[in-house]
């Protein structure tokens, strides 16, 4: 079989070389530009300060002069992010804005160096940092980059996928983040931090309304401001989106591809006491799909399918002939207190959320009867956080605390081949009828302490030392059927409820299991003070993520409990702010140790596939990060960044003789990532004022799965997305009207895709075409 040669890291000179010439050029126009900005007296406008996806909160304020500083929490605490030693991106409101980020938290990663995130209907994220990421379904294994919102860990990877709105920030976080963000943060963290109620003299808030193409239907809004005078403040937020879907689906002649989704958030800000506040937060989601979006390429060279069907080369074009559909309800909610105890501050954080989902899919993507599935899961999930802080005044301060955490899941699955005329279909399958069901209980309990102290030998140098302590039991009962010699059903409306044949055969078994794993992670990190705005770090850093078990097991023989995943990062980064606070320029450089990589496979055993859940033993993460914003002129606003990543897994072999595969990259890992934005505000002489903003992105080659990567459908090739859009304003941002389109230039890629199964061929899942839409906006 086909190996990729192994490389050294000598794969980044020409992007290093192309990154640095880039540096250099913006530093030269940067100085252009600011030469010849007018030094006339400017005039005094009306900005909006940023706060929301895309939504911000209107009051006067000076025409940029500087970039000013962001405030983030990714050491607990709020702090300056250019202050804070680790590899953070943070997108407030107006990065949010300019890039349309909002219908999926999927989309956030997309603006992130060396990150990728793909999602299917603004379902379920995929989300990758640096090369490490999880792209298995099971709802019992966690993603290994955290996911936040206010604070709180969601742990079931399919309600990551939430929009995101009337927000305050999202901070990305790079690496292992195990100290302070805790469970099985090995590839890092996305904390998403709402617009927070205020004591306002009056109600604030904002509606917006946005149409784009294939009747695309989103609207977003936020009320909010003080119920009873300096005691208690609230604010209400609310989204949804109505898309018809872009897809024609040839069997039935329906549009395909539809999206309901509506969020409603509420929070209220208990000031209870000067030293006590409480803050409720209430969220509650209904999310649909209807339709099938995945597209079938054959393996043949005929483009001949199978029984005579030849898949339609159109990527708008699907055919499916079984029901296929998502529906989702979410809830969540947590009360996070802080009580100011002299100079220690306490905070409590406890929340609950909860995940009901019930799917029907074609799982052949065809209009032929191979295959069909049903999914009936829920998930309940409790946490409490402690956390005891000291003043950051000292040149010694630290932060100390303790974590649990409490899951339980319970699903159903089932999966049939129904017979001939049993429903509608293309004649022509020649596969015998069969039924496969599943029932998992899993649960999932964990506790820790943590804690992270920081002392400054001097004003120039400081370390920061972290540790953190988890043990974490997780344990399961599976029962699954399969159809013996006969097959049949008394209904077949309800197949997945009426199956009333015989079971039998090599995949009829039970199993249950338990077992408790114990993690020590820290880090340590020495930073030293270039001067007062320039400084330089190292950091080293240990994650671990628990182990779990392969439920989705179809086979006995693929039954597996996985060993925890061990990763060892080092990092050195720099972090500036130059020209008055003009320019900001960051750059970091990193390796990777990794261990026990937990990855799905397909393997063989007796010449039949079978889907493993396994480790590979060791692997390896190198790469460099460079970010760069700049405000050359005082209506130019310009962002930037470079990601240059090298994976290998260097000790691969497939179970059961399933082959060796050293030296294959890691899933979504392309070498190269680049991000350039751009925004021009021009003042009219009426007060209002004209925005225009572009953004391109480059995403390298990557691969969809470990094995194979010698199949082009599953890969994708390099390619470029540019969006564009501009915005009229009224004075003070009251009134906004935009126009934009997205995918400029109509670039075809695939952001997914699955291996052929069942005997079908390749399933492609197509990024979107180019869009265009308009949205208006009201704020008061």
């Amino acid at each position: 079989m086909p190996k990729h040669e192994k490389t050294s890291f000598a794969f980044i000179r020409k992007p290093l070389t192309h990154a640095v010439a880039a540096t250099f050029a913006g530093s030269l126009a940067f100085a252009v530009a600011q030469a010849a900005e007018d030094s006339a007296k400017e005039n005094i406008n009306t900005s909006a300060e940023s706060d929301a996806d895309g939504i911000t909160q209107a009051r006067p304020k000076e025409v940029e002069s500087s970039l000013g500083s962001v405030v983030v929490t990714a050491q607990r605490r709020e702090e300056n992010a250019q202050e804070v030693p680790t590899a953070i991106s943070v997108l407030g409101g107006d990065d949010l804005q300019e890039r349309g980020v909002g219908r999926s938290a999927g989309e956030i990663l997309n603006n992130v160096p060396n990150s990728s995130a793909g999602t299917i209907q603004n379902g379920r994220p995929r989300w990758w940092i640096r090369g490490v990421g999880a792209g298995q379904q099971q709802l019992d294994f966690p993603n290994p980059i955290g996911f936040y919102i206010d604070d709180v860990f969601i742990s079931n990877a399919s309600a990551t996928g939430i929009p995101i709105f009337d927000l305050e920030r999202v901070e990305v976080l790079r690496g292992p983040q195990g100290t302070l963000w805790g469970k099985n943060t090995t590839g890092g963290a996305v904390n998403i931090v709402s617009k927070k109620p205020t004591f306002s003299d009056k109600p604030e808030g904002y509606v917006k309304a946005d149409y784009g193409s294939f009747g695309d239907k989103v609207i977003q809004g936020a009320i909010g401001g003080t119920i009873v005078d300096e005691r208690i403040a609230g604010r209400i937020s609310f989204y949804n989106q109505d898309l018809d879907g872009r897809f024609k689906n040839q069997f039935n002649g329906k549009t395909a591809g539809a999206v309901d989704d509506a969020v409603i958030r509420g929070q209220l800000l208990f000031s209870l006491t000067p030293d006590l506040d409480a803050l409720l937060n209430v969220y509650h989601r209904k999310y649909k799909t209807d339709g099938n979006v995945g597209t079938v390429k054959s393996n043949s060279a005929t483009g001949v399918f199978r029984d005579g069907y030849i898949p339609s080369t159109d990527i708008n074009h699907v055919s499916s002939n079984a029901e296929d559909s998502n529906e989702v309800t979410q809830n969540g909610i947590s009360l996070n207190v802080n009580w100011q105890l002299g100079k220690l501050t306490l905070t409590s954080i406890t929340a609950f959320a909860n995940y009901k989902q019930e799917t029907l899919s074609d799982s052949d993507n065809t209009p032929l009867e191979i295959g069909r599935g049903y999914t009936d899961a829920k998930s309940h999930q409790w946490s409490q956080e402690f956390r005891l802080a000291s003043p950051r005044e000292d040149r010694w301060n630290w932060l100390t605390g303790f974590f649990y955490f409490k899951e339980d899941i319970d699903s159903y699955t089932a999966a049939a081949r129904l017979p001939d005329g049993a429903t509608p279909q293309l004649p022509g399958s020649s596969q015998a009828v069969s039924f496969n069901s599943t029932d998992l209980s899993h649960k999932t309990e964990s506790y820790a302490i943590f804690g992270s102290t920081t002392y400054s030998f001097t004003d120039k140098f400081d370390v920061t030392l972290g540790a953190r302590w988890t043990t974490e039991e997780k344990e399961y009962d599976l029962n699954r059927l399969n159809n013996g010699n006969a097959a049949s059903w008394s209904d077949y409306a309800q197949w997945w409820n009426n199956y009333n044949g015989n079971y039998g055969d090599v995949g009829t078994f039970s199993d249950s299991r338990s077992k408790r794993w114990n993690a020590f992670t820290y880090d340590i990190t020495p930073q030293f003070k270039i001067s007062d705005t320039q400084r330089v770090y190292f950091k080293f850093s240990r994650g671990i993520k628990s182990g779990g078990y392969n439920t989705a097991a179809a086979n006995p023989l693929a039954l597996n409990t996985l060993k925890p995943e061990e990763l060892n990062v080092y990092e050195i980064g720099y972090k500036s702010e130059w020209l008055d606070g003009r320019l900001n320029f960051n750059a970091n450089a990193f390796y990777y140790d990794y261990s026990n990589v937990q990855v799905n496979v397909v393997g063989t055993n007796l010449s039949v596939p079978i889907s493993y859940l396994q480790n590979v033993e060791k692997a390896s993460v190198k790469g460099a990060e460079f970010e760069l914003e700049a405000l050359p002129t005082t209506n130019l606003h310009l962002n930037a960044n470079i990601g240059l990543l090298k994976t290998e897994f260097e000790k691969f072999d497939v179970q059961n003789g399933g082959g060796n595969y050293d030296g294959n990259e890691f899933v979504r890992a392309p070498h190269l990532t680049a991000q350039v934005a751009a925004r021009y505000r021009i003042p009219l002489n009426n007060g209002n004022q004209l925005v225009l903003s572009a953004d391109a992105r480059y995403q390298g080659k990557q691969y969809f799965f470990v094995v194979p990567q010698d199949n082009d459908l599953l890969n994708q090739d390099p390619y470029t997305l540019v969006n564009a859009r501009v915005t009229y304003s009224t004075q003070g941002d009251k009134v906004e009207l935009t126009a934009y389109v997205n995918n400029l230039f109509d670039k075809e890629y695939r952001y997914h895709a699955l291996p052929a199964s069942n005997a079908t061929g390749n399933t492609v899942y197509w990024g979107n075409p180019r869009t265009i839409g308009a949205s208006l906006t009201f704020r008061f």
